[in-house]
């Protein structure tokens, strides 16, 4: 009798062991936004009001909104600075972390990077978003770097995007024939490809608006997605525009050195 307790005791304490371990384990993961955006828009719901969460915790949504709010990680953005990949590109960093980009845009030119590899080229990322400051230096360095002026290219709004190939560990940008693989590649995924254009010619670069112009850009206008696929776009493109403006804070400040 006293083996059979010391048995039941034994397996009790086990199967509590792993329930607990596997209720810490689903607090500590990261919150998924897209995985739990039901809680946000089956019904309206008070500041005040506290969501269950988990089994023992509750959070109320500002609590949420501030763990997923990373003030500063706008600093931990990859950047590169001139020359990185052989070429003259102004004297202030060039922003190249796919997380600066709008979340539609960055997720197709994910997918350009692994199409493009599977096709085995490499790509490189020059430049994601780019601030009104960047825009302005490349304005000065005259017509064969830009035609637009601050507040007018793609890149000021996370849609826009300059890539290179890279072979044997070094940018080419005159093989026109890898160019073209890697054009036609990006245009299947909907994007538009500067290899197209006469003036300036610029097979590196990638777009995206969705139709909208520069014009709607300016006014603030952003091009629609499927909210099913991001339940969570709008709090995405909030975060976004303040890391974009700390950006713009720091390079404008090195404009008035």
């Amino acid at each position: 009798m006293r083996t059979v307790l010391k048995l039941s005791l034994s397996v009790a304490f086990v199967v509590a062991g792993f329930s607990s371990n596997a209720q810490i384990g689903d607090l500590l993961a990261p919150f998924d936004c897209r995985k739990h955006a039901e809680w946000f828009h089956e019904e309206p719901v008070e500041d005040n009001v506290v969501i269950p969460y988990r089994r023992g915790f509750s959070a109320s949504i500002a609590d949420v909104i501030e763990a997923i709010d990373t003030a500063e990680a706008w600093k931990t953005w990859s950047s590169v600075q001139n020359y990185t990949f052989g070429k003259d590109r102004g004297a202030m960093a060039m922003i190249t972390d796919l997380d600066a980009l709008h979340p539609y845009f960055r997720d197709k030119i994910k997918q350009l990077v692994i199409d493009c590899r599977a096709k085995g080229i490499e790509l490189a990322i020059v430049e994601s978003y780019r601030t009104h400051a960047k825009q302005n230096e490349y304005k000065t360095m005259g017509k064969k770097y830009t035609n637009s002026g601050a507040g007018r290219s793609k890149h000021q709004y996370g849609l826009a995007i300059d890539v290179v190939p890279i072979v044997d560990s070094v940018a080419v940008w005159d093989n026109v024939a890898l160019w073209r693989k890697v054009g036609v590649t990006g245009e299947k995924l909907g994007l538009r490809w500067g290899g197209r254009w006469r003036k300036p010619y610029d097979p590196g670069h990638f777009e995206w608006t969705g139709g909208l112009t520069s014009k709607h850009l300016t006014a603030g206008i952003l091009p629609s997605v499927p909210q099913t696929d991001y339940p969570c776009l709008e709090e995405d493109l909030q975060m976004l525009r303040k890391y974009w403006k700390e950006w713009e804070v720091t390079q404008s400040a090195m404009t008035r050195r």
